[in-house]
């Protein structure tokens, strides 16, 4: 080809020589999802174009198209004019180019656009050898097509096909010209082989005020997990003091990880929670322990520990541990936030092997406990069940089997011993559309292998038990506000059968009785647990009433009235509990209404001897759009009285307000109280929250707590 000849045309040249891998595709994510998290679904991703499948090409061959080239006899090509080098899933565009074609070297100048399927590039210039997958982009925006990642960098260089280095480079997840955090770096080092990234001299800047630095930060790329210090946190509290954590990451293996947080206290010293977790194909768990050397308040060592253990092996086993220990029982009270953590009475102890088949369930457990505040119940060493899982059919017989031998211990009460129990049941339900019809059969026997001081040790029982549970179904087109309404009525009778014989020299290992309520009064038991079968001649009736809607299908409204009407005392009692001799039961009532935007729940039990209440629950909805309230009033005579609130509304797309209420009126304290106000952005979110909580010693825990979240890379906060 002679020097200088010029052509002035579109051009396409294909190579097969030109190989693919120039950048390596990097998001910010620490590990275990502690930080760098990805922008919330708040905002769509924002791009600066939008990028086809068509952009790319999927032939294996690189496509060059200029609207000018000069072509010379030095093997020099320079092309002008909306110039696009394509090949599979990466795409350069410039203004200008120049190949080389001994050394594959291609140098961009222009409004140069690096393009692949997940980040896009922009650069002033830029050169890359299409031989060896080197690149290097000058005065580089990029901007992540996958995520609202971006940022920019005085020098983004293509090492090989794994590594990429970054200088001078910043990242956020705002929008363009709108960088309300920024988190800048001198050198960023990404590699795809170890899926490793590596920070030196990184600075976090909020509104343009730094506020974080660390020397050295290191990150993995993608879902890798590595292994490295997580983000501090810092704070203060009148139980604690001043207080630091820094959490330490630990990858140990891809099925096996560990995360260790020392947590200094100044007014207690520094505890160190370690947290251990692994996953398997057939096994995954986790260990929790905690350890604070000589607390300068409690003046003693604390300790806490907690294994939870489930495993799969196959053929229908199926395996479960729960293990829980403290040194003293004031520690999760001194160290836990949540509320059903320092109420805890007990911590469980727990081992347990399950077989389960289509028709049958087997079960073996152990179980302990360690007191806290209470009585100690018996262990269970062990307690092995054997039940049958065969499917109710209508209008057909049915048989069920259930069975359980166990032994109990105890520390300190004088009967402990063997129980075995089998309760095989028939039944025969007659169903159809206008009602149903249930009777049951069942017979249960108990035996008894004590060892005691007084009484004999070998003790039984075989005890009948009959039931029936019918119902019809009424119904009929009803119109209320205009509304079509399918109305029904449903009178309910259960009848149950259950003869008389002393228990009184039975022990009581773990009967209570059962809490009065709508769908108790259906059960053919007085007690839960078998230690005791009360005896029972009663007829319970029940009417309901429902309100659908036709055209959804909603029900709008329930209403349910029920009592228990017996023919004979209740001489079986738990110890120390009086034989009943009245012939009716507590009325209870139950009602459900959905109107409009409001939801309306309430059950009620009255006492028509005395006149008075004797337990209640009602619960007052409203929602509408983005607000939702809900007020709440809990009632039991003689036992507890409290109030709830709980709100939640969202005032716009940013701002956000929540709340929770909740009173003990019986013993008139404050239970819990919280309150916060969020604000969210497409990039970063603060919320303001302030805590009361009522603690076991009579003190009241108050604080607030402030956290920054930026969107993208982790929260930030600070508790009074």
């Amino acid at each position: 080809m002679k020097k200088n000849n010029k052509y002035h045309l579109p051009v396409s040249i294909s190579t097969n020589k030109i190989s693919a891998g120039f950048l390596t595709v990097f998001l910010f994510n620490l590990p275990s999802g502690h930080a760098f998290l990805a922008a919330e679904s708040l905002c769509e991703i924002q791009s600066s174009s939008i990028i086809k499948k068509e952009t790319f090409s999927a032939d294996g061959k690189t496509h060059l198209q200029s609207d000018k080239v000069e072509l010379n006899q030095e093997n020099i090509s320079r092309f002008s004019g909306n110039v696009v080098i394509q090949q599979n899933d990466k795409r350069i565009e410039t203004d200008q180019a120049e190949y080389t074609k001994q050394t594959e070297q291609v140098e961009t100048e222009g409004n140069v656009r690096f393009i692949t399927a997940d980040i896009q590039i922009k650069s002033e210039s830029a050169s890359f050898n299409l031989k060896s997958n080197q690149a290097v982009l000058n005065k580089a925006e990029y901007q992540s097509l996958t995520s609202r990642a971006r940022g920019q960098a005085s020098t983004i260089e293509i090492q090989d096909k794994t590594t990429t280095r970054l200088s001078d480079a910043t990242y956020t997840t705002c929008d363009p010209n709108n960088a309300d955090w920024l988190l800048s770096a001198s050198t960023i080092t990404l590699d795809s082989k170890s899926h490793q990234g590596h920070a030196s001299n990184v600075v976090l800047r909020f509104k343009d005020v730094p506020f974080f630095y660390f020397p050295y930060l290191r990150f993995p790329l993608g879902e890798e997990r590595l292994s490295g210090f997580l983000y501090p946190y810092f704070g203060h509290s009148s139980e604690h003091g001043n207080e630091f954590k820094i959490p330490y990451y630990w990858n140990i293996h891809p099925q096996v990880d560990a995360t260790i947080t020392p947590w200094y206290m100044s007014k207690r010293g520094t505890l160190l929670h370690t947290e251990f977790r692994y996953l398997t194909e057939n096994n995954n768990g986790i260990l929790e322990l905690e350890y604070l050397s000589n607390d300068k308040l409690f003046k003693d060592n604390r300790e806490r520990l907690h294994w939870k253990h489930e495993s799969k092996p196959g053929l229908g086993w199926q395996a479960k541990a729960d293990y829980n220990y403290v040194a003293d029982i004031n520690h999760l009270t001194d160290f836990s936030d949540n509320l059903n953590s320092t109420s805890t009475t007990y911590l469980n102890r727990t081992g347990e092997a399950i077989y389960s088949s289509p028709n049958w369930l087997f079960n073996i457990k152990a179980e302990d406990h360690q007191i806290l505040s209470g009585d100690q119940p018996y262990k269970r060493l062990p307690q092995m069940i054997l039940n049958s899982r065969y499917a109710v059919k209508n209008n057909a017989l049915n048989y069920s089997l259930k069975s359980e031998a166990v032994r109990f211990d105890h520390i300190d009460n004088e009967v402990i011993g063997e129980r075995l129990h089998v309760k095989p049941e028939l039944s025969y339900p007659i169903r159809s559309a206008a009602g149903f019809f249930e009777p049951r059969l069942a017979i249960q026997h108990t035996s008894y292998n004590l060892q005691q001081t007084t009484g004999e040790s070998k003790l039984s029982r075989t005890i009948p038990t009959f039931s029936f549970n019918s119902g019809l179904f009424f119904e009929r087109d009803s119109q209320l506000f205009s509304n079509n309404y399918l109305q029904t009525l449903e009178p309910q009778l259960f009848y149950v059968y259950v003869p008389y014989k002393d228990q009184s020299d039975l022990p009581v290992f773990d009967t209570s009785a059962y809490a009065f309520n709508v769908n108790q009064s259906f059960t053919d038991y007085r007690f839960n647990g078998i230690d005791r079968i009360g005896d029972d001649n009663r007829i319970t009736a029940a009417l309901a009433t429902r309100f659908i809607d036709q055209e959804n299908g909603k029900e709008m409204f329930m209403a349910r009235l029920g009592q228990i009407y017996y023919f004979s005392d209740r001489r079986v009692q738990l110890p120390t509990v009086a034989v009943e001799t009245g012939s009716r039961s507590n009325i209870i009532a139950e009602l459900k209404t959905q109107p409009g935007h409001w939801n309306l729940s309430s059950q009620l039990e009255w006492d028509p001897e005395l006149k008075e209440k004797v337990s209640s629950s009602s619960q007052l909805g409203y929602q509408y759009k983005k607000f939702n309230i809900s007020l709440a009033h809990r009632y039991q005579r003689n036992a507890l009285e409290t109030r709830e609130m709980k709100l939640n509304w969202e005032l716009n797309e940013n701002w956000n307000l929540n709340a929770a209420h909740l009173y003990d009126l019986q013993n008139d304290h404050i239970v819990e109280n919280l309150f916060g106000i969020n604000y969210e952005s497409c990039c970063w979110g603060l919320r303001l929250s302030t805590k009361e909580r009522y603690l076991s010693n009579g003190q009241t825990d108050q604080g607030i707590y402030l956290e920054l979240i930026l969107k993208g890379l982790g929260g930030f906060g600070i508790k009074q």
